[in-house]
């Protein structure tokens, strides 16, 4: 079997609770046992084991010690902070999600996990990131120009029926105006330029205002495109003699 390494944070399970420690299945080493020891179970005093850990309760814990020989690993929960759980959890749980996803893959290309891994998950990480980000991307129609041509199809089908992403968006007022006598058409020919961008909406509020509303994977993306947008119409409206201000809203 793979054993962690000394300092390692990994996601194990409680399996067994006794007076003087805590047994536990590490998830990421084929469900292998680890101990830990009353002493490590947290940074306080503990006089009642029971109030601080519970039966199959999903924890982060700290490698203190491995006995390759042995077979032992001793563990520390007193050693992890709870920001340290959270991020060790959520990539856990990322990482599950994505072996999930890459044999469901499997099941639709009818190949080997193996070569869905070698051919699909390795090109992906590489180029975005992660499995995650790029399943993501893909939902909000990036095309996956990366795979072998043979992929393509099975991954957009994967996509389209277990992934649901939740854009950020972004979103503000601009007021438009023109007294020319062709101002109408001026005006349109400005508001022309937000709704080429993909991914902006415009609406009419009245008083010659708009919403403008962009929308991303990333507050950091959706705060490109509108950037993008209102710039594009700035430069349209001053070269038509259209006045345009802009006001972003405030992020929810």
């Amino acid at each position: 079997m793979d054993f962690p390494n000394r300092d390692d944070f990994i996601v194990v399970k409680v399996t067994q609770i006794l007076d003087y420690g805590v047994f536990v299945e590490m998830l990421e080493y084929n469900k292998s046992r680890g101990f830990v020891h009353i002493s490590n179970v947290s940074s306080s005093w503990v006089k009642n084991i029971r109030n601080f850990v519970k039966m199959n309760q999903v924890r982060v814990a700290k490698v203190l010690n491995v006995d390759v020989q042995k077979r032992q690993v001793d563990l520390s929960f007193a050693g992890v902070n709870p920001m340290r759980e959270r991020q060790v959890l959520s990539q856990f749980k990322q990482i599950n999600r994505e072996e999930k996803l890459l044999q469901i893959l499997s099941k639709i290309a009818n190949k080997p996990y193996d070569v869905v891994y070698h051919e699909v998950a390795d090109v992906l990480t590489q180029e975005h990131g992660s499995v995650s980000e790029a399943f993501e991307k893909i939902a909000l129609g990036y095309e996956p120009k990366e795979l072998p041509a043979e992929w393509i199809a099975s991954v957009k089908e994967l996509v389209e029926k277990n992934i649901v992403v939740s854009k950020k968006e972004v979103s503000g007022i601009l007021k438009v105006s023109s007294l020319e006598s062709s101002g109408l058409e001026a005006v349109k020919s400005v508001l022309s330029e937000a709704d080429s961008i993909k991914g902006c909406d415009l609406s009419y509020a009245g008083g010659g205002n708009y919403n403008i509303s962009c929308s991303g994977l990333t507050f950091k993306e959706s705060d490109k495109i509108l950037a993008g947008a209102v710039d594009s119409m700035e430069k349209k409206a001053k070269k038509l003699g259209v006045s345009l201000s802009f006001k972003r809203n405030e992020k929810k």
